[in-house]
């Protein structure tokens, strides 16, 4: 489990580089005709190897752990190797950031603003008849822990040790019983409404290349929001699995892990491929003799998003796929904080309340 979770982190880091716009390099913005200079090819080059030195290393060091302590220590290597991540990530931005300023790479460019107002009038077609497949998988998942509930024994073993034994038991109930159908339900519900606000989000043209910038974008959301109903159909799949050891009262412990994580890590995999191809770059540069504006100043590390000015309340990261609230807009954190209190408080409340 530890090791797979490391070459999942590692194989995420190495893919950074990716997980952005043309112009935007390690979280900072780059002049067009700087995309690929030799600064920023050896500073990827320098994170991909030293990232996968460092999770060899993390991987050795935590089988070693896992044989002495157990499995109790899989956490470690994984926070290990998130904080290495991160670490080589910030190393590059800096490094990147010190040339574009010495050398003021932005000198002489003409920057500017390009927007697709046809987003709101026309905008890219949602797959809503993707949709069924997650639902009908919860639904599934509801009628067959419905038929199996009259003949679950109570109390309801939840937990088995590595030798198929339950080692945690708990009344019968049907928050008990019915526990991974939430979180299925739950899961549905959060990965499609996001694939709903990506595709009626805005893009970021490229003033370089705009016609050829929205065309992609178009093309993007659309792949993207098919990815995540089927990232979520796959984990309602997964889950499914941990579904009928509960109802089943399964010792087949070897067995669940793969179930239940393999279609997850099929679904994540599909994804990470759709959003690294959406940088492929199938046009060319249309004369408009414009770049991006250099806006840097409003991020921190290239991460965090911070401008009083502007009234969005979310912006496109420059990191990996989606949004990131404005730290700048008092509105946005304060309501954004208090959902996300009020998510972990009913997280930790259900299961008394189902109880």
């Amino acid at each position: 489990m530890q090791l797979v979770l490391t070459v999942l982190l590692v194989g995420m880091g190495w893919l950074t580089p990716s997980l952005s716009s043309r112009t935007v390099r390690f979280g900072v913005r780059v002049p067009d005709n700087r995309v690929e200079d030799p600064l920023v090819l050896k500073e990827t080059a320098r994170f991909r190897r030293a990232l996968v030195i460092g999770g060899v290393i993390v991987a050795l060091a935590g089988a070693a752990l896992m044989l002495t302590v157990g499995v109790a220590a899989t956490p470690a290597p994984v926070i290990v190797q998130i904080i290495i991540w991160y670490t080589l990530y910030f190393r590059a931005n800096r490094a990147i950031t010190a040339a574009k300023r010495d050398q003021d790479w932005f000198a002489g460019v003409h920057q500017a603003v390009t927007a697709d107002t046809s987003l709101h009038s026309d905008p890219p077609k949602f797959p809503w008849p993707w949709l069924l497949l997650p639902v009908a998988i919860v639904v599934a998942s509801a009628v067959i822990g419905a038929i199996r509930y009259p003949d679950l024994p109570d109390p309801l073993p939840m937990h088995f040790d590595a030798d198929g034994v339950a080692n945690r038991w708990v009344p019968k109930s049907v928050g008990s019983a019915f526990t991974v159908v939430y979180i299925q339900a739950g899961l549905t519900v959060l990965l499609s409404g996001l694939a709903v606000l990506i595709s009626r989000g805005p893009a970021d043209v490229d003033p370089a290349r705009p016609a050829a910038s929205v065309r992609a974008h178009r093309e993007f959301v659309v792949r993207l929001g098919k990815g995540l109903v089927a990232l979520t159909a796959l984990a309602d799949l997964g889950l499914f699995a941990t579904d009928w050891s509960i109802w089943d009262g399964s010792r087949a412990t070897d067995a669940l892990l793969p179930l239940t994580l393999g279609p997850i890590l099929v679904g994540v995999a599909l994804l990470v491929l759709i959003v690294v191809q959406r940088n492929k770059d199938d046009g060319a540069d249309e004369g408009t003799g414009l770049s991006h504006r250099d806006d840097d100043r409003n991020w921190v590390g290239g991460i965090i998003y911070r401008n009083a000015d502007d009234p969005s309340w979310f912006v496109q990261r420059r990191f990996g796929v989606g949004w990131t609230v404005n730290f700048g807009n008092p509105a946005a954190l304060i309501t954004c904080g208090a959902l996300t209190v009020g998510v972990v408080t009913v997280s930790l409340l259900l299961p008394f309340i189902l109880r």
